[in-house]
């Protein structure tokens, strides 16, 4: 017999690097003067997470949306991070739904594009109002997208989350899968990333969904799923933006010869020290914003997320970037001052010359 499921709701995140930081102060401002009839500003705090500079939540309203020809309201928030990104999450209800059909709506959403184009829109309406609360506008076109299946309630008051593995398919639902012959190595491996505090909870995380089974109804697990996700985009933007500030540096140093009295090497270094220290500094502030959670077992699955999401693999690519430009920076001063020590000597024959012409010339007068 299939699993109904009672009460629960789809929340789908599409997660966008919009600025280099956010001032959160001028985001409620903004909100609460010029925008509170179109938009409603959330202060509420989770007391069992501690988060550096907490986000600011928005409520962006309500829309249709559309899945396998049923249409569903969603509740669309916004949730603005200080280190430069944006989370939208479209908040879905569902009732007295089957597992089956979870399974359906989970493979619909995977391949359809619709959210894709209803977030690109939002964001860049969002980024509009909020402008005077960044530095500057980012324009990153690359985004993370992520499913967290949140259940509260089942049908059956005797089933235990416990049990769930053994009479659904779990990993069909996170894979969007629909075919029932996963084979047995790939279902173990999702798997193993299953955590339960209390009997009647559990949760099990995947690279790009997730499954959350939480009677209180409390959204801790999904919140310290949404910001392991804010931290991968950061990741993957600041690699990204090495990589293009790089590949500058290569082409500006690999170019033609410059003058003994060109100041460009300079310029370069300068330039390549500086990049060095800013991208250094986020990538800091990123990853001690979510240093310390009140709570073990968050913290357990904030770092097993991270892990799913292959964080480290994304630091340490970054970390060699930045080693890359630290070498560029150091070679290039090194340029610099072997160009300074060539003009001296320049400067030094020319003084000598200067002092020995006139000698040398009254000696054969």
């Amino acid at each position: 017999m299939d699993v109904q499921i009672k009460k629960g709701k789809i929340l789908i995140y599409r997660v966008f690097d919009i600025g280099p930081e956010i001032n959160l102060e001028k985001v409620e401002t903004i909100f609460n003067e010029n925008l509170k009839e179109k938009f409603r500003l959330d202060r509420k705090h989770n007391s069992s997470l501690i988060i550096s500079k907490s986000p600011t939540s928005i409520h962006l309203g309500r829309l249709p949306i559309n899945i396998l020809g049923e249409t569903f309201e969603a509740h669309l928030i916004c949730k603005v991070w200080q280190f430069g990104t944006a989370s939208l999450c479209f908040q879905i209800s569902i009732e007295n739904t089957s597992w089956s059909k979870l399974v359906d709506y989970s493979q619909a959403l995977d391949s359809g594009d619709e959210i894709d184009e209803i977030a690109r829109k939002k964001i860049k309406e969002f980024q509009a109002h909020i402008k005077d609360a960044l530095p500057e506008m980012n324009q990153w076109d690359t985004f993370e997208d992520y499913i967290t299946f949140f259940i509260e309630e089942f049908s059956d008051p005797d089933l235990r989350p416990s049990e769930l593995p053994l009479k659904v398919e779990i990993p069909n639902l996170l894979l969007a899968e629909k075919k029932g012959n996963l084979s047995l190595k790939l279902k173990n491996k999702i798997l193993e990333n299953t955590f339960q505090y209390f009997d009647d909870d559990l949760v099990v995380v995947d690279w790009n969904s997730a499954l959350v089974v939480e009677p209180s109804g409390s959204m801790d697990v999904p919140l310290v799923i949404e910001f392991a996700l804010n931290q991968l985009l950061e990741m993957r933007y600041y690699d990204d933006l090495l990589d293009e500030k790089l590949s500058r540096l290569y082409s500006s140093v690999t170019g033609k010869k410059r003058g003994v009295f060109s100041n460009q090497y300079s310029e370069l270094a300068e330039e390549a020290g500086q990049i060095y220290l800013e991208i250094s500094e986020i990538i800091e502030n990123v990853e001690n914003s979510f240093k310390t959670v009140g709570d073990f077992y968050l913290a357990t699955i904030f770092r097993e997320t991270s892990k799913r999401f292959r964080y480290e693999d994304w630091t340490k690519s970054i970390n060699e970037k930045l080693n890359n430009l630290a070498e560029i920076s150091k070679l290039l001063h090194s340029e610099v001052n072997e160009s300074r020590n060539h003009s001296l000597e320049i400067i030094i024959i020319v003084l000598i010359a200067i002092e020995v012409i006139p000698f040398v010339y009254g000696l054969f007068r």
